[in-house]
């Protein structure tokens, strides 16, 4: 709505420096410092220190390790982030969450633990 403050959960799919297609297959290690989302399936290990979007047809067997996380999609993996974890409502997360804020959406599905903690992670 006009003048609502836009959170980490509002973004415009144009604000997102980099898409990965939902045709593509990754396995391998991602390190970005911007904004990734993720539509295909991925498998391996990312580092961010920006904001990662999980879409709601990607699929995602990694641990990852971040500043802040949207997920519309599954991931099976665990989760550190800096600054927040959202699940959205289609999301489905199986692994366990670290991050000092976390929002789980009605509908989502969370099987795993959340540890709230301080800010204090570094992206090696």
């Amino acid at each position: 709505m006009i003048g609502e403050k836009k959170t980490a959960t509002d973004f415009d799919e144009k604000d997102i420096t980099t898409i990965v297609a939902d045709d593509l297959e990754i396995k391998g290690t991602i390190r970005f410092k911007t904004s990734v989302m993720l539509k295909g399936v991925f498998e391996g290990e990312i580092y961010s220190e920006g904001l990662l979007v999980v879409g709601p047809t990607a699929r995602v067997m990694a641990s990852i390790t971040t500043q802040t996380l949207v997920s519309h999609g599954e991931i099976t993996g665990n989760v550190i982030a800096n600054e927040q974890v959202t699940l959205k409502s289609t999301s489905i997360h199986n692994g366990d969450i670290s991050t000092p804020n976390v929002i789980i959406e009605n509908g989502s599905v969370f099987n795993g633990s959340c540890a709230m903690r301080a800010k204090d992670i570094t992206v090696r």
